[in-house]
């Protein structure tokens, strides 16, 4: 009996100190796994939620950058959170609460892909419960879409077909297969050509290419006069300082540059963060 007693005295301390090492990697509030029932659909929607250092509702409201996995699924929202977490000590930017939608691979953000609804999901369900639960903003000058490979190509889509809503859009890694000309190209976004003027006004863009290509996408937007702001991380790798994530010990080329990590670290995520602040209306 009392060895019984010790042992589970000792795996509550141990529960204990896992606890506090997860809590201790943020300075914010962050939560993994999150579900809520979609009121329209039914759907079971999972998402990641960060609150701010120090967040209070009688501080709101807070602006929300929604941001986009690839198509494999895995989003690195705490990888991303801390760097975010660094670019906020700098002073870089200010407090955000973020969203990751989580278990959407493959259906480059769009309704009916996959058998999925993540439009529907985010912007017509989660979105209206998260500004009721907490003190987000209602104001489209306050949130940024933002995200990685198939994620980026959702946020240039997201960011133009919902422009009553984001601002800001953030493109990380995006691939070739945006065009607003083929209605057969993965990413189709006409509405760069249809709403070329409100887009021109309204929407605040960035691409951050690291192992991806995205020239043909930037012609188009040049040859429609649409505004944007690039960077294209370095190709030498001596760039980079050790242990970096960009970079693989047995085999550094350039392909180890897609990743989200990669993406959000160094000089250029302190741009990127610094990017979307700017573009916050405060």
């Amino acid at each position: 009996m009392k060895n019984i007693s010790l042992i589970f005295l000792t795996t509550i301390i141990f529960g204990l100190q896992i606890t506090k090492a997860q809590s201790g990697v943020h300075q914010g509030k962050y939560q993994k796994n999150l579900t809520y029932k979609g009121p329209v659909t039914g759907d079971e929607i999972i998402y990641t939620l960060y609150l701010p250092s120090g967040y209070a509702k009688d501080k709101g409201p807070y602006p929300l950058i929604i941001f986009l996995h690839g198509a494999g699924g895995g989003n690195a929202s705490s990888q991303v959170m801390q760097s975010y977490e660094s670019a906020r000590k700098a002073g870089k930017i200010q407090d955000f609460v973020v969203v990751f939608p989580e278990k959407y691979g493959g259906t480059v953000w769009r309704d009916g892909a996959k058998g999925k609804r993540p439009e529907t999901n985010i912007l017509k369900e989660l979105l209206p419960y998260l500004e009721k639960k907490y003190a987000l903003t209602q104001k489209r000058r306050q949130r940024t879409i933002m995200g990685f490979s198939m994620g980026a190509a959702g946020s240039i889509y997201w960011g133009a077909k919902h422009l009553e809503i984001f601002s800001t859009a953030v493109a990380l890694d995006a691939g070739g297969g945006t065009s607003f000309t083929d209605p057969q190209a993965r990413n189709y976004v006409p509405e760069y050509g249809k709403k070329t003027k409100a887009i021109q006004e309204k929407l605040k863009l960035r691409l951050v290419q690291g192992g991806l290509n995205t020239r043909k996408l930037r012609n188009s937007l040049e040859h429609l006069k649409i505004s944007y702001d690039y960077f294209q991380l370095p190709s030498d790798i001596d760039a980079y300082p050790d242990g970096s994530c960009c970079l693989n010990k047995k085999d550094r080329n350039r392909k180890f540059l897609h990743n989200p990590i990669c993406m959000t670290e160094g000089v250029w995520g302190l741009d990127t963060w610094a990017f979307i602040e700017k573009n916050t209306l405060r």
